[in-house]
C-alpha cells in the first residue's frame, strides 16, 4: 500500500518527467524547422554575451531565454585532454589567467574566473560537458572546432547522446571528415570559401547546411545551395551588427536575408529574434 511519502515521491519523479519531456520537445521543434522550413534561424554567437561573460553558462541560459534556435560554442581540448570552452587560443583575454589552452592543465583553467567586458566574475570556463547540459533538449548547439582532438570531443558527445542536435563546424575540411567517420548521423556545416566549392561539399559530406561569408553572397551561390537543398549560414558580426545595433533597423535585416541565407549568426541575437522574414526558398524533405 502507498504511503503518503510515496505517494510524493512519484509526484515528484513524474513533474521531472513532464519537464524533460518538455524541454526535449522544444529541441525537436528546432530540429524540425532545421530540417524541413526555410524559415529564418538565429544563432548566437559565442552565446548570448551582453549580460555574461562569452561562451558562459549564463550565456547559454541566456541564448535560450531569448528563444535562439543554435547556440555557437568554441571547443578547445586542455593539455591533460579536458573539452572545455573557450574561443582564443590563449586565456589572456577572456579569464584571469594566462597562456595557451592547449599548454595549460584543467586543474589549472578550473581555477581561473571569466571576465565580462574585461572585469572578473565569478563565472568560470565550462567544460565541454557541462555546457550540453544546459543545451540538451533547449537549444541546438554549433560545434565550432577549435581543436583536432576530435575523439576527446565525440566521447562527451556520445555520453551525452546528442549526435543529432549539434552542428559541426570547421574550416578544416579533414576534420569533419573525421567526426562523419566516427557519427555518420552527425549534422555537418563545411565552409565554402567561393560559390564554386558548394557543389564539391555537397557530394563529399552531403550536409544539410553550408556556411558562406558575405564577399560571396550573391545570386549564383543561393542558386548552387537550393540545387542541393542546404540551409545557408552567414554572419551578421562585425560592421552590419554594429550598424544594426545602432539603427535597430529591422527593414533593412529583412531585406539582408532575403536575399537568401536563412541562418544567421550574431551577436545581437534578441534583435534577430525579432525578425519575422522567411529566407529564400528551401525544398522540404
Amino acid at each position: 500500500m502507498l504511503n503518503l511519502r510515496n505517494l510524493r515521491g512519484l509526484a515528484l519523479s513524474f513533474f521531472a518527467f513532464l519537464i524533460v519531456c518538455s524541454s526535449q520537445a522544444q529541441v525537436e521543434a528546432i530540429k524540425e524547422r532545421f530540417h524541413k522550413s526555410d524559415e529564418l534561424m538565429v544563432a548566437a554567437h559565442r552565446a548570448a554575451h551582453r549580460y555574461h561573460p562569452e561562451n558562459s553558462l549564463g550565456a547559454i541560459q541566456e541564448a535560450i531565454r531569448l528563444g535562439v534556435d543554435i547556440v555557437e560554442l568554441d571547443i578547445r581540448v586542455s593539455k591533460d585532454g579536458m573539452p572545455l570552452i573557450m574561443h582564443d587560443q590563449t586565456v589572456d583575454r577572456t579569464t584571469t589567467g594566462t597562456g595557451d589552452v592547449e599548454l595549460l592543465n584543467w586543474d589549472y583553467l578550473k581555477s581561473l574566473n571569466l571576465k565580462f567586458d574585461g572585469t572578473p566574475s565569478s563565472a568560470k570556463i565550462p567544460t565541454l560537458r557541462e555546457a550540453l547540459l544546459v543545451c540538451k533538449g533547449n537549444i541546438m548547439v554549433d560545434m565550432d572546432m577549435k581543436t583536432d582532438q576530435v575523439d576527446a570531443v565525440l566521447e562527451v558527445v556520445k555520453e551525452l547522446e546528442m549526435e543529432e542536435d549539434l552542428i559541426f563546424f570547421d574550416s578544416d575540411w579533414e576534420i569533419l571528415a573525421a567526426i562523419q567517420a566516427s557519427i555518420p548521423e552527425a549534422i555537418l556545416m563545411p565552409r565554402a570559401y567561393k560559390a564554386g566549392d558548394i557543389k564539391k561539399l555537397a557530394k563529399k559530406f552531403k550536409p544539410s547546411v553550408i556556411h558562406i561569408d558575405p564577399s560571396f553572397y550573391s545570386t549564383k551561390t543561393i542558386t548552387m545551395a537550393d540545387k542541393y537543398q542546404l540551409r545557408i549560414w552567414i554572419n551578421s558580426l562585425g560592421d552590419l551588427d554594429q550598424e544594426l545595433d545602432k539603427s535597430k533597423d529591422k527593414e533593412k535585416a529583412a531585406a539582408w536575408i532575403s536575399k537568401g541565407a536563412n541562418i544567421v549568426q550574431t551577436d545581437l541575437p534578441a534583435f534577430w529574434v525579432g525578425i519575422n522574414s522567411k529566407a529564400s526558398s528551401l525544398a522540404a524533405y
